[in-house]
Parts: C-alpha cells; sequence; structure tokens
C-alpha cells in the first residue's frame, strides 16, 4: 500500500523517488547528476510504483517527472553498449523495460509524463504510452537509437502518426522541439517553461477530480481502440527484431560502442554528433 500525505518510498539508492499527496503519486527520476539516464533497477521500480497505484484506491493520478536539468538523456548508454547474448536482451526488453511500459498503458489510473530539458531514447519510449504528456517549450525530444546501429523496442510511433511522420522520427534520429513533437502527435500540450508546474497542477488536479470509474472506463474504451487494431502484437512481437539487429555488420556501431567504453557517453555522443553532420553540398 503505497503511504499518504508527504511519507516517501524510495528506490535503491534513491534514483527513483516517490510520493503520494491529495491522490497524486508523483514518481520522480532522481539521478540529476546523469541527466536522470534510465538504468534497469530504475525502470523496475517504476514498474513496481505503477502496479501498486493501480489497485491503491487512495491514488487517483500517477505523475512521472525527472530532477534536475531533464526528465531524462534516455537509457544509460554505458549499460546499452554492454555486451548481451540474444536471450538476456529479449529478457531485459520483454520482461523489463516494455514490461514497465506495457503496465502504464494498462494502468486503471490517468498517467501524466511532465517533460523539461531533454527525453530522449528509452525515456521518450517510457512516456509513449503515458495519457497526458506536457512539455516546456525548450524541452527536446527523439529516438537517436537509429544512430548506433539499434532500434525501437517499444514501436508504438507508427500508431500515432501517419507513415511518413513515423519514418521521420525513426529513420533519422533527430532531436526536436517540444512543438514540432506536439505537431507529430507524440505530446499533448506545449507550455511555455516558467508555466509547466502551474500547467500541469491544473490538468492533474482536474484529473483527480473527476469520478475514478469514468477515467478508468474511458482510458480502457481508448486503448481498446488500438489495441483492437492489432497495437499489442504488433509491438510485442517487433522485440526479437530489434536484437537480432545486432546480428547485422555495423561498423559505426562498433566505433561508437568502442568510444562510449573508452572516452564515456558524453565523448561518444559527441563524435556521433560529428559523424552524423552533413556533409558539404556540392552542385
Amino acid at each position: 500500500m503505497i503511504v499518504d500525505a508527504s511519507r516517501s518510498v524510495h528506490a535503491p539508492d534513491d534514483d527513483v523517488i516517490s510520493e503520494l499527496v491529495d491522490g497524486v503519486l508523483t514518481i520522480w527520476l532522481n539521478r540529476p547528476d546523469k541527466l536522470n539516464a534510465l538504468t534497469h533497477p530504475m525502470y523496475d521500480e517504476i514498474g513496481r510504483l505503477v502496479a501498486a497505484a493501480s489497485t491503491d484506491t487512495e491514488c487517483r493520478v500517477i505523475v512521472l517527472r525527472g530532477r534536475g536539468r531533464a526528465f531524462s538523456a534516455g537509457f544509460d548508454l554505458a549499460l546499452q553498449v554492454a555486451h548481451k547474448g540474444s536471450e538476456e536482451k529479449l529478457s531485459g526488453l520483454r520482461d523489463g523495460s516494455n514490461r514497465v511500459r506495457w503496465a502504464i498503458w494498462n494502468c486503471p489510473k490517468p498517467v501524466v509524463a511532465v517533460l523539461h530539458g531533454f527525453c530522449l531514447a528509452g525515456a521518450f519510449e517510457l512516456v509513449l504510452p503515458t495519457d497526458f504528456t506536457i512539455a516546456s517549450r525548450s524541452c527536446e525530444l527523439g529516438e537517436p537509437e537509429i544512430l548506433f546501429g539499434a532500434g525501437s523496442a517499444f514501436l508504438m510511433v507508427p500508431w500515432m502518426m501517419n507513415h511518413k511522420q513515423a519514418k521521420q522520427v525513426l529513420l533519422l534520429g533527430d532531436r526536436f522541439d517540444a512543438d514540432e513533437a506536439h505537431r507529430l502527435g507524440l505530446v499533448t500540450e506545449v507550455v511555455d517553461d516558467d508555466h509547466l508546474d502551474q500547467r500541469v497542477h491544473e490538468v492533474v488536479d482536474r484529473l483527480r477530480k473527476v469520478p475514478a470509474g469514468a477515467a478508468r472506463m474511458g482510458k480502457l474504451g481508448i486503448n481498446r481502440a488500438y489495441e483492437t487494431a492489432g497495437m499489442v502484437p504488433h509491438i510485442d512481437g517487433w522485440v526479437d527484431s530489434v536484437v537480432h539487429l545486432a546480428d547485422f555488420p555495423n561498423e559505426v556501431a562498433e566505433e561508437f560502442k568502442r568510444r562510449v567504453e573508452q572516452d564515456g557517453p558524453k565523448q561518444a555522443a559527441q563524435w556521433r554528433a560529428s559523424y552524423y553532420e552533413p556533409e558539404p553540398y556540392r552542385s
């Protein structure tokens, strides 16, 4: 049972912190020195909290936020490039990160993601199944996995826009701003940075006052439209394909991995950015 008022529940090392106040469970990513880079234990803790909140009658709304300068820069690159066998990768996705994403999708309570700074890669996929996503105008989003030879493990993007827009997001690997994310249908609304907390309060306060049964059935009905169309087996079936990307020869991916291990994620990301800079145009 999640405790009420200001009593908090902590993940190991306090990388995830939760607090239930007035029916609103706020889950904070609390690794600000690493831009809230996600780890498997962090995903597990988010999943545990969402599962507990799903059956807690005192919880009416769940909010996902990040401490510090960003919501999250994505999955920790040092862990992501570590060598793993296919079965270990499959288990990590199906029983780990994707399990948590489905828990958010299936949660009977409204789930609100609040984005600022960065929301990239594994963090971007974490918020795709949320019911509301409110982003600050300066936030940058994107799925850069393709730039180091990986792919989206939770392939919900094609279900949220037309196929050309989905390919723009997933095949170019660009970062885009919050206004572009709103145009594509990836966020609910965009607000000025200094108005973010106020707008989140307004939306969450409305949601916690909506009759719980009506909110539950409304969410279920909307989700079921996508599920009936085949979204769930499509996403679940895609995981095997993503895992086997490692079987393809990829010099860029190998170089990126080497630089992460040798120079650290920050330097490796800078190399990747310079590698993908456009070649000079010659008419």
